[in-house]
Protein backbone atom coordinates (compact mmCIF):
# COMPACT_ATOMS: atom_id res chain seq x y z
CA UNK A 1 0.00 0.00 0.00
CA UNK A 2 1.50 3.51 -0.82
CA UNK A 3 2.18 5.60 1.33
CA UNK A 4 -0.27 8.77 1.80
CA UNK A 5 1.68 10.98 4.21
CA UNK A 6 5.17 12.65 3.70
CA UNK A 7 7.52 11.33 5.81
CA UNK A 8 10.40 14.55 4.26
CA UNK A 9 10.64 17.20 1.77
CA UNK A 10 11.45 15.02 -1.58
CA UNK A 11 9.70 11.76 -0.07
CA UNK A 12 7.97 9.60 -3.06
CA UNK A 13 6.06 6.48 -3.99
CA UNK A 14 7.81 4.27 -6.36
CA UNK A 15 6.25 0.96 -7.46
CA UNK A 16 8.79 -2.19 -8.98
CA UNK A 17 10.60 -0.96 -12.14
CA UNK A 18 10.79 -3.72 -14.62
CA UNK A 19 12.51 -3.94 -17.65
CA UNK A 20 10.42 -5.60 -20.64
CA UNK A 21 12.82 -7.52 -23.04
CA UNK A 22 12.40 -7.71 -26.81
CA UNK A 23 12.53 -11.38 -25.88
CA UNK A 24 9.56 -11.54 -23.30
CA UNK A 25 12.38 -11.78 -20.95
CA UNK A 26 11.07 -9.37 -17.37
CA UNK A 27 13.66 -8.15 -15.28
CA UNK A 28 13.62 -6.28 -12.39
CA UNK A 29 15.16 -3.14 -11.76
CA UNK A 30 15.86 -1.29 -8.13
CA UNK A 31 17.19 2.14 -6.94
CA UNK A 32 20.81 1.92 -6.04
CA UNK A 33 21.52 -0.06 -9.46
CA UNK A 34 19.38 3.47 -11.24
CA UNK A 35 21.29 6.14 -9.74
CA UNK A 36 19.12 8.09 -11.54
CA UNK A 37 15.98 8.36 -13.18
CA UNK A 38 14.83 11.63 -15.50
CA UNK A 39 11.23 12.65 -17.39
CA UNK A 40 11.50 15.27 -19.47
CA UNK A 41 8.46 17.73 -20.29
CA UNK A 42 8.59 20.48 -22.46
CA UNK A 43 5.78 22.90 -24.44
CA UNK A 44 8.17 23.11 -26.90
CA UNK A 45 8.42 18.85 -27.53
CA UNK A 46 5.33 16.73 -28.92
CA UNK A 47 6.18 13.70 -27.35
CA UNK A 48 8.54 12.54 -23.56
CA UNK A 49 11.69 11.61 -23.24
CA UNK A 50 14.03 10.32 -20.26
CA UNK A 51 17.25 8.88 -19.47
CA UNK A 52 18.10 6.61 -16.99
CA UNK A 53 21.92 6.35 -15.44
CA UNK A 54 22.63 2.59 -14.35
CA UNK A 55 25.77 1.35 -11.81
CA UNK A 56 25.41 -2.42 -13.25
CA UNK A 57 27.25 -5.12 -11.92
CA UNK A 58 25.19 -7.93 -13.18
CA UNK A 59 25.84 -7.31 -16.86
CA UNK A 60 22.51 -6.34 -17.99
CA UNK A 61 23.28 -4.39 -21.03
CA UNK A 62 24.61 -8.09 -22.51
CA UNK A 63 22.37 -10.40 -20.76
CA UNK A 64 19.00 -8.67 -21.40
CA UNK A 65 20.62 -7.72 -24.07
CA UNK A 66 20.09 -4.20 -24.68
CA UNK A 67 19.67 -3.15 -28.06
CA UNK A 68 16.63 -0.46 -28.31
CA UNK A 69 13.80 -2.67 -28.70
CA UNK A 70 13.05 -3.18 -24.77
CA UNK A 71 9.99 -1.02 -22.85
CA UNK A 72 10.09 0.38 -19.43
CA UNK A 73 7.66 0.41 -17.02
CA UNK A 74 6.88 2.25 -13.33
CA UNK A 75 4.83 4.09 -11.50
CA UNK A 76 5.47 6.62 -8.93
CA UNK A 77 3.84 9.51 -6.81
CA UNK A 78 4.30 12.09 -4.44
CA UNK A 79 2.55 10.85 -1.16
CA UNK A 80 -0.46 13.20 -0.67
CA UNK A 81 -3.92 12.56 1.12
CA UNK A 82 -6.15 14.28 -0.83
CA UNK A 83 -7.53 11.20 -3.60
CA UNK A 84 -6.08 13.02 -6.83
CA UNK A 85 -5.55 10.95 -9.60
CA UNK A 86 -3.53 13.13 -11.50
CA UNK A 87 -0.33 12.83 -8.68
CA UNK A 88 0.62 9.56 -9.99
CA UNK A 89 3.07 9.13 -13.01
CA UNK A 90 2.32 5.71 -14.37
CA UNK A 91 4.38 4.25 -16.72
CA UNK A 92 3.46 0.61 -15.72
CA UNK A 93 2.82 -2.07 -18.33
CA UNK A 94 -0.97 -2.80 -16.06
CA UNK A 95 -2.21 0.67 -15.84
CA UNK A 96 -0.26 3.02 -18.14
CA UNK A 97 2.11 3.56 -20.91
CA UNK A 98 5.22 2.07 -21.01
CA UNK A 99 8.42 4.04 -22.49
CA UNK A 100 10.38 2.60 -25.00
CA UNK A 101 14.25 2.85 -24.78
CA UNK A 102 16.02 3.60 -27.93
CA UNK A 103 19.64 4.43 -27.05
CA UNK A 104 22.52 3.83 -24.56
CA UNK A 105 25.66 6.46 -24.06
CA UNK A 106 28.15 7.14 -21.76
CA UNK A 107 29.23 4.29 -21.38
CA UNK A 108 32.40 3.50 -18.87
CA UNK A 109 34.05 0.85 -16.96
CA UNK A 110 34.30 1.61 -13.40
CA UNK A 111 36.03 -1.81 -12.24
CA UNK A 112 36.41 -5.23 -13.62
CA UNK A 113 32.99 -5.91 -12.37
CA UNK A 114 31.17 -2.62 -12.45
CA UNK A 115 30.17 -0.15 -15.65
CA UNK A 116 27.65 2.48 -15.63
CA UNK A 117 25.80 3.90 -18.86
CA UNK A 118 23.08 6.04 -19.62
CA UNK A 119 20.06 4.67 -20.75
CA UNK A 120 17.57 6.65 -23.35
CA UNK A 121 13.70 6.21 -23.46
CA UNK A 122 10.90 8.10 -25.03
CA UNK A 123 7.00 7.57 -25.62
CA UNK A 124 5.50 4.94 -27.79
CA UNK A 125 4.24 7.76 -29.65
CA UNK A 126 7.73 9.45 -30.84
CA UNK A 127 8.86 5.97 -32.49
CA UNK A 128 5.34 5.57 -34.16
CA UNK A 129 5.96 9.14 -35.31
CA UNK A 130 9.39 8.30 -36.88
CA UNK A 131 7.89 4.58 -38.54
CA UNK A 132 4.52 5.89 -40.05
CA UNK A 133 3.63 8.93 -42.28
CA UNK A 134 0.32 10.77 -42.87
CA UNK A 135 -0.70 11.68 -46.81
CA UNK A 136 -4.53 12.61 -46.41
CA UNK A 137 -6.68 15.60 -46.93
CA UNK A 138 -8.78 16.68 -43.56
CA UNK A 139 -11.54 19.20 -43.30
CA UNK A 140 -13.30 20.87 -40.79
CA UNK A 141 -12.19 22.60 -37.21
CA UNK A 142 -8.43 22.11 -37.01
CA UNK A 143 -8.99 20.02 -33.19
CA UNK A 144 -11.04 17.71 -34.72
CA UNK A 145 -7.91 17.05 -37.30
CA UNK A 146 -5.59 17.27 -34.03
CA UNK A 147 -7.65 14.52 -32.99
CA UNK A 148 -7.57 12.73 -36.02
CA UNK A 149 -4.12 12.51 -36.88
CA UNK A 150 -3.75 11.52 -32.99
CA UNK A 151 -5.87 8.28 -32.78
CA UNK A 152 -5.29 7.12 -36.31
CA UNK A 153 -4.87 3.65 -36.00
CA UNK A 154 -2.83 3.33 -39.00
CA UNK A 155 -0.58 6.05 -37.59
CA UNK A 156 0.53 7.61 -34.10
CA UNK A 157 -2.38 5.75 -32.66
CA UNK A 158 -2.55 6.94 -29.03
CA UNK A 159 -4.64 5.33 -26.45
CA UNK A 160 -3.57 8.31 -23.66
CA UNK A 161 -5.64 11.09 -22.38
CA UNK A 162 -5.52 13.81 -25.00
CA UNK A 163 -6.85 17.38 -23.63
CA UNK A 164 -7.45 20.04 -26.41
CA UNK A 165 -8.70 23.69 -26.70
CA UNK A 166 -11.21 24.09 -29.35
CA UNK A 167 -10.16 26.59 -32.59
CA UNK A 168 -12.17 28.70 -34.22
CA UNK A 169 -11.06 28.40 -37.72
CA UNK A 170 -12.18 25.10 -40.14
CA UNK A 171 -9.66 24.42 -42.96
CA UNK A 172 -9.49 21.84 -45.66
CA UNK A 173 -5.37 20.75 -44.71
CA UNK A 174 -3.73 18.40 -46.86
CA UNK A 175 -1.05 16.99 -45.13
CA UNK A 176 1.55 15.57 -47.71
CA UNK A 177 3.24 12.42 -46.66
CA UNK A 178 4.70 14.08 -43.33
CA UNK A 179 5.33 12.21 -39.83
CA UNK A 180 2.69 12.37 -37.79
CA UNK A 181 4.31 14.74 -34.81
CA UNK A 182 5.17 17.32 -37.63
CA UNK A 183 1.97 17.33 -38.73
CA UNK A 184 0.61 18.22 -35.47
CA UNK A 185 3.07 20.89 -35.37
CA UNK A 186 1.90 22.62 -38.77
CA UNK A 187 -1.15 22.34 -37.34
CA UNK A 188 -0.47 24.50 -34.35
CA UNK A 189 1.11 27.40 -36.64
CA UNK A 190 -2.55 27.73 -38.05
CA UNK A 191 -4.58 26.69 -35.37
CA UNK A 192 -6.64 30.38 -33.95
CA UNK A 193 -8.06 30.06 -29.81
CA UNK A 194 -11.93 29.98 -30.02
CA UNK A 195 -12.42 32.07 -26.92
CA UNK A 196 -9.39 34.50 -26.64
CA UNK A 197 -7.31 36.55 -29.67
CA UNK A 198 -4.23 34.86 -29.85
CA UNK A 199 -2.89 33.05 -32.95
CA UNK A 200 -0.83 29.74 -32.25
CA UNK A 201 -1.21 26.62 -30.57
CA UNK A 202 1.44 24.25 -28.44
CA UNK A 203 1.13 21.01 -28.98
CA UNK A 204 3.42 18.42 -26.66
CA UNK A 205 2.91 15.87 -24.07
CA UNK A 206 3.51 15.67 -20.20
CA UNK A 207 3.08 12.62 -17.57
CA UNK A 208 -0.48 13.29 -17.68
CA UNK A 209 -1.22 13.12 -21.74
CA UNK A 210 -1.63 14.94 -25.22
CA UNK A 211 -1.87 18.65 -24.87
CA UNK A 212 -2.96 20.87 -28.46
CA UNK A 213 -3.82 24.22 -26.93
CA UNK A 214 -3.20 28.02 -27.10
CA UNK A 215 -0.63 29.63 -23.93
CA UNK A 216 -3.46 31.81 -23.53
CA UNK A 217 -5.25 28.83 -22.32
CA UNK A 218 -2.75 27.67 -19.95
CA UNK A 219 -3.58 31.17 -18.19
CA UNK A 220 -6.77 31.37 -18.72
CA UNK A 221 -10.01 29.48 -18.14
CA UNK A 222 -12.80 29.52 -20.75
CA UNK A 223 -10.93 32.43 -22.49
CA UNK A 224 -12.50 34.93 -19.80
CA UNK A 225 -10.95 34.40 -15.86
CA UNK A 226 -7.29 33.91 -14.83
CA UNK A 227 -6.69 30.09 -13.60
CA UNK A 228 -5.63 29.46 -10.40
CA UNK A 229 -2.26 29.29 -9.30
CA UNK A 230 -1.49 25.46 -8.95
CA UNK A 231 0.92 25.81 -6.35
CA UNK A 232 2.78 28.74 -4.61
CA UNK A 233 6.47 28.29 -4.33
CA UNK A 234 8.52 31.02 -2.31
CA UNK A 235 12.67 30.95 -1.79
CA UNK A 236 12.97 31.23 1.75
CA UNK A 237 15.05 29.22 4.86
CA UNK A 238 13.51 25.91 5.42
CA UNK A 239 11.58 25.12 8.57
CA UNK A 240 12.41 22.35 11.52
CA UNK A 241 10.74 19.46 9.49
CA UNK A 242 7.71 18.62 11.73
CA UNK A 243 4.24 19.06 11.91
CA UNK A 244 2.86 20.85 8.77
CA UNK A 245 6.33 22.34 8.08
CA UNK A 246 7.14 19.30 5.86
CA UNK A 247 4.54 20.33 3.64
CA UNK A 248 5.44 24.45 3.74
CA UNK A 249 9.64 22.90 2.80
CA UNK A 250 8.00 20.83 0.28
CA UNK A 251 6.86 24.26 -1.53
CA UNK A 252 10.66 25.91 -0.50
CA UNK A 253 12.72 26.66 -3.72
CA UNK A 254 16.02 25.28 -2.94
CA UNK A 255 17.42 27.87 -5.83
CA UNK A 256 17.00 29.50 -8.55
CA UNK A 257 18.75 30.92 -11.65
CA UNK A 258 17.44 34.12 -14.30
CA UNK A 259 17.86 32.33 -17.94
CA UNK A 260 16.98 35.77 -19.12
CA UNK A 261 15.61 39.05 -17.97
CA UNK A 262 14.86 40.69 -21.48
CA UNK A 263 16.71 41.65 -24.52
CA UNK A 264 15.59 43.98 -26.65
CA UNK A 265 17.46 44.42 -29.19
CA UNK A 266 16.50 40.57 -30.46
CA UNK A 267 13.41 41.01 -29.57
CA UNK A 268 13.01 44.13 -31.60
CA UNK A 269 14.64 42.22 -34.60
CA UNK A 270 12.25 39.71 -34.12
CA UNK A 271 9.12 41.17 -34.42
CA UNK A 272 7.98 40.81 -30.72
CA UNK A 273 7.87 44.66 -30.31
CA UNK A 274 6.53 45.64 -33.81
CA UNK A 275 6.97 44.19 -37.16
CA UNK A 276 4.72 45.04 -40.84
CA UNK A 277 3.17 41.70 -42.43
CA UNK A 278 2.73 41.87 -45.79
CA UNK A 279 0.64 39.58 -47.34
CA UNK A 280 0.42 38.75 -51.18
CA UNK A 281 -2.98 37.55 -52.53
CA UNK A 282 -2.34 34.92 -55.74
CA UNK A 283 -5.86 34.93 -56.65
CA UNK A 284 -6.68 38.50 -57.31
CA UNK A 285 -2.80 39.69 -57.52
CA UNK A 286 -3.11 42.17 -54.82
CA UNK A 287 -1.49 42.53 -51.88
CA UNK A 288 -1.81 44.16 -47.66
CA UNK A 289 0.03 45.98 -45.20
CA UNK A 290 -0.74 45.05 -41.10
CA UNK A 291 1.17 46.55 -39.03
CA UNK A 292 1.32 45.44 -35.20
CA UNK A 293 2.58 47.25 -31.89
CA UNK A 294 2.79 45.64 -29.02
CA UNK A 295 1.65 48.34 -26.76
CA UNK A 296 -1.30 48.77 -28.86
CA UNK A 297 -2.80 45.35 -28.77
CA UNK A 298 -1.17 44.11 -25.17
CA UNK A 299 -4.79 44.30 -23.51
CA UNK A 300 -6.37 42.04 -25.80
CA UNK A 301 -4.68 39.05 -24.34
CA UNK A 302 -4.62 37.18 -21.53
CA UNK A 303 -0.91 37.74 -19.99
CA UNK A 304 0.70 35.98 -17.00
CA UNK A 305 -0.32 39.07 -14.58
CA UNK A 306 -3.58 39.76 -15.85
CA UNK A 307 -5.96 40.26 -13.26
CA UNK A 308 -8.53 42.01 -15.77
CA UNK A 309 -7.59 41.82 -19.59
CA UNK A 310 -9.16 45.48 -20.86
CA UNK A 311 -7.38 47.28 -18.11
CA UNK A 312 -4.13 44.75 -18.31
CA UNK A 313 -0.68 47.50 -18.79
CA UNK A 314 1.69 45.13 -17.08
CA UNK A 315 4.21 45.47 -19.95
CA UNK A 316 7.39 43.67 -20.02
CA UNK A 317 8.65 46.60 -21.32
CA UNK A 318 8.04 50.18 -20.67
CA UNK A 319 5.77 52.38 -23.28
CA UNK A 320 8.50 54.72 -23.15
CA UNK A 321 10.03 56.89 -25.55
CA UNK A 322 13.03 55.27 -26.69
CA UNK A 323 14.56 58.17 -29.05
CA UNK A 324 14.42 61.49 -30.53
CA UNK A 325 12.41 60.25 -33.40
CA UNK A 326 9.03 61.64 -33.42
CA UNK A 327 5.50 60.05 -34.05
CA UNK A 328 3.74 61.25 -37.11
CA UNK A 329 0.09 61.11 -35.82
CA UNK A 330 -0.88 64.81 -35.33
CA UNK A 331 -2.70 65.37 -32.46
CA UNK A 332 -4.50 61.50 -31.96
CA UNK A 333 -4.13 60.23 -28.32
CA UNK A 334 -1.47 57.76 -28.07
CA UNK A 335 0.18 59.26 -31.03
CA UNK A 336 1.96 62.37 -29.96
CA UNK A 337 5.34 62.69 -28.86
CA UNK A 338 8.54 60.50 -29.44
CA UNK A 339 8.78 56.57 -30.64
CA UNK A 340 8.36 53.93 -28.36
CA UNK A 341 9.42 50.04 -29.36
CA UNK A 342 6.17 49.72 -31.05
CA UNK A 343 6.58 52.27 -33.62
CA UNK A 344 9.21 50.51 -35.61
CA UNK A 345 7.20 48.59 -37.95
CA UNK A 346 10.00 48.01 -40.44
CA UNK A 347 11.92 46.25 -37.50
CA UNK A 348 10.83 43.01 -38.52
CA UNK A 349 9.10 42.54 -42.40
CA UNK A 350 7.37 39.39 -43.35
CA UNK A 351 5.99 38.20 -47.16
CA UNK A 352 3.12 36.25 -46.39
CA UNK A 353 1.74 34.25 -49.30
CA UNK A 354 -2.23 33.87 -49.15
CA UNK A 355 -4.91 32.43 -51.81
CA UNK A 356 -8.78 32.69 -51.70
CA UNK A 357 -10.85 29.99 -53.05
CA UNK A 358 -7.68 27.35 -52.58
CA UNK A 359 -10.39 24.65 -51.90
CA UNK A 360 -13.12 26.65 -53.16
CA UNK A 361 -13.67 28.70 -49.86
CA UNK A 362 -13.27 32.51 -49.97
CA UNK A 363 -10.95 31.73 -46.65
CA UNK A 364 -6.87 32.63 -46.34
CA UNK A 365 -4.13 30.66 -45.12
CA UNK A 366 -5.85 30.47 -41.50
CA UNK A 367 -9.25 29.15 -42.68
CA UNK A 368 -10.86 32.57 -42.02
CA UNK A 369 -11.42 35.91 -43.47
CA UNK A 370 -8.73 37.24 -45.41
CA UNK A 371 -9.41 40.61 -44.63
CA UNK A 372 -7.30 39.77 -40.91
CA UNK A 373 -4.43 37.30 -41.66
CA UNK A 374 -1.81 39.66 -41.88
CA UNK A 375 -2.72 40.97 -38.76
CA UNK A 376 -3.53 37.42 -37.00
CA UNK A 377 0.22 36.27 -38.11
CA UNK A 378 1.94 38.93 -36.78
CA UNK A 379 -0.07 38.60 -33.19
CA UNK A 380 1.55 34.76 -33.80
CA UNK A 381 5.11 35.44 -33.98
CA UNK A 382 4.68 37.98 -31.32
CA UNK A 383 3.40 36.08 -29.16
CA UNK A 384 5.40 33.07 -29.91
CA UNK A 385 8.23 35.42 -28.80
CA UNK A 386 6.89 36.70 -25.94
CA UNK A 387 6.77 32.75 -24.38
CA UNK A 388 10.11 31.78 -25.44
CA UNK A 389 12.29 35.52 -25.10
CA UNK A 390 10.86 37.16 -22.63
CA UNK A 391 11.63 36.48 -18.63
CA UNK A 392 13.11 33.02 -18.11
CA UNK A 393 13.82 31.45 -14.82
CA UNK A 394 14.97 28.36 -13.94
CA UNK A 395 14.26 26.56 -10.13
CA UNK A 396 15.31 23.62 -8.67
CA UNK A 397 13.11 21.87 -5.47
CA UNK A 398 11.15 18.75 -4.36
CA UNK A 399 8.81 16.86 -6.81
CA UNK A 400 5.72 17.60 -7.15
CA UNK A 401 4.68 14.68 -9.58
CA UNK A 402 1.15 16.40 -10.00
CA UNK A 403 2.84 19.70 -11.94
CA UNK A 404 3.11 19.30 -15.15
CA UNK A 405 4.21 21.35 -18.34
CA UNK A 406 1.45 24.68 -19.05
CA UNK A 407 0.57 24.21 -15.38
CA UNK A 408 0.81 28.28 -13.51
CA UNK A 409 2.75 28.66 -10.05
CA UNK A 410 3.41 31.34 -8.33
CA UNK A 411 6.87 32.37 -7.35
CA UNK A 412 7.43 34.89 -4.44
CA UNK A 413 11.09 36.10 -5.10
CA UNK A 414 12.52 38.24 -1.75
CA UNK A 415 13.31 41.36 -2.97
CA UNK A 416 17.15 41.60 -2.29
CA UNK A 417 17.72 44.45 -0.66
CA UNK A 418 17.65 46.12 3.30
CA UNK A 419 14.47 47.64 4.85
CA UNK A 420 12.24 46.28 1.91
CA UNK A 421 9.91 45.79 4.19
CA UNK A 422 9.56 49.79 4.86
CA UNK A 423 8.85 50.86 1.26
CA UNK A 424 6.30 52.77 0.91
CA UNK A 425 3.83 50.49 -0.95
CA UNK A 426 4.86 47.76 1.56
CA UNK A 427 6.21 45.33 -1.14
CA UNK A 428 8.10 42.48 0.63
CA UNK A 429 8.53 40.63 -3.09
CA UNK A 430 10.43 41.25 -5.65
CA UNK A 431 8.13 43.88 -7.54
CA UNK A 432 8.80 42.88 -11.39
CA UNK A 433 10.04 38.99 -11.07
CA UNK A 434 7.49 38.05 -8.28
CA UNK A 435 4.47 36.85 -9.33
CA UNK A 436 3.05 34.26 -11.97
CA UNK A 437 4.95 31.92 -14.22
CA UNK A 438 3.83 29.66 -16.83
CA UNK A 439 6.03 26.20 -16.51
CA UNK A 440 7.53 25.44 -20.26
CA UNK A 441 9.82 22.87 -19.32
CA UNK A 442 10.03 20.20 -16.42
CA UNK A 443 12.63 17.37 -15.57
CA UNK A 444 11.36 15.16 -12.74
CA UNK A 445 14.40 13.65 -11.26
CA UNK A 446 14.37 10.84 -8.93
CA UNK A 447 17.11 9.31 -7.44
CA UNK A 448 17.65 7.32 -3.86
CA UNK A 449 16.83 9.10 -1.51
CA UNK A 450 14.73 11.75 -2.86
CA UNK A 451 12.70 13.37 -5.65
CA UNK A 452 13.40 16.27 -7.41
CA UNK A 453 12.17 18.85 -10.44
CA UNK A 454 14.16 20.98 -12.42
CA UNK A 455 11.55 23.65 -13.57
CA UNK A 456 11.66 26.29 -16.27
CA UNK A 457 9.18 29.33 -15.44
CA UNK A 458 8.48 31.58 -17.87
CA UNK A 459 6.35 34.77 -17.90
CA UNK A 460 5.50 37.31 -20.62
CA UNK A 461 4.34 40.52 -18.04
CA UNK A 462 5.61 42.14 -14.33
CA UNK A 463 4.11 41.75 -11.37
CA UNK A 464 3.92 45.75 -11.01
CA UNK A 465 3.62 48.18 -14.02
CA UNK A 466 6.36 49.81 -15.12
CA UNK A 467 6.15 54.07 -15.07
CA UNK A 468 5.99 55.96 -18.07
CA UNK A 469 5.53 59.77 -17.11
CA UNK A 470 6.85 61.21 -20.40
CA UNK A 471 6.43 61.08 -24.03
CA UNK A 472 9.43 62.68 -25.06
CA UNK A 473 12.70 61.15 -25.18
CA UNK A 474 14.69 62.16 -21.99
CA UNK A 475 18.00 61.35 -24.10
CA UNK A 476 19.88 63.89 -25.32
CA UNK A 477 21.84 65.12 -28.82
CA UNK A 478 25.06 66.26 -28.58
CA UNK A 479 25.50 67.70 -32.06
CA UNK A 480 28.93 69.03 -31.08
CA UNK A 481 30.50 65.48 -31.69
CA UNK A 482 28.78 65.32 -35.18
CA UNK A 483 31.52 65.56 -37.88
CA UNK A 484 32.47 63.62 -40.74
CA UNK A 485 35.81 62.57 -41.97
CA UNK A 486 36.89 61.77 -45.57
CA UNK A 487 40.47 59.67 -43.98
CA UNK A 488 42.72 60.02 -47.39
CA UNK A 489 42.13 63.92 -46.68
CA UNK A 490 42.93 63.40 -43.01
CA UNK A 491 46.12 61.35 -43.67
CA UNK A 492 47.30 64.49 -46.36
CA UNK A 493 48.26 66.78 -43.59
CA UNK A 494 50.04 63.82 -41.82
CA UNK A 495 52.68 62.40 -44.61
CA UNK A 496 53.04 66.40 -45.67
CA UNK A 497 54.97 66.62 -41.72
CA UNK A 498 57.17 64.22 -43.21
CA UNK A 499 58.31 60.91 -41.75
CA UNK A 500 58.82 60.53 -37.79
CA UNK A 501 62.37 60.11 -37.00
Amino acid sequence: MPNENIAFPGDYNLEKIHLYTASGEILPLRMGTIMELNIYEDIEQSALTGSMVLLDSSNIISKAPLQGLERLAFKFSTPLKNGRDDTVIDASEETGSPFHIYAITDRSIESETVMTYTVHFCSRELLRSTRTRVSKAYDGPLHQTAISILRDQTGLDSLKKFTYEPTRNSDKIVIPNMRPLDAMNLLCEKALSKNTNGAGYYFYETTKGFHFRSYESMLAAQGENSRDDVVELHYRPFQMPYDNRIIANQHNVESFEFLQHFDTLSQQAMGTYASKVITYSFYDKNYSIAEYGYHDHFFRHFHADTEDKSTSRNYHVANAPIDNDPRYGGNVPGRIGDKTVSDYHDSKIVLQPSTRYLHNENTGIFGTSTDNEGMTEAIRISQDNQVNNSTKLQVTMFGHSYLQAGDVVKFNLPSFERNKKAKEKGYEYDEKHSGRYVITKVRHRLQQMEYRMILELTKDSVYTPYESKSIHYLGKRNERGRSTLDLYEEDKGFYHQGPPR
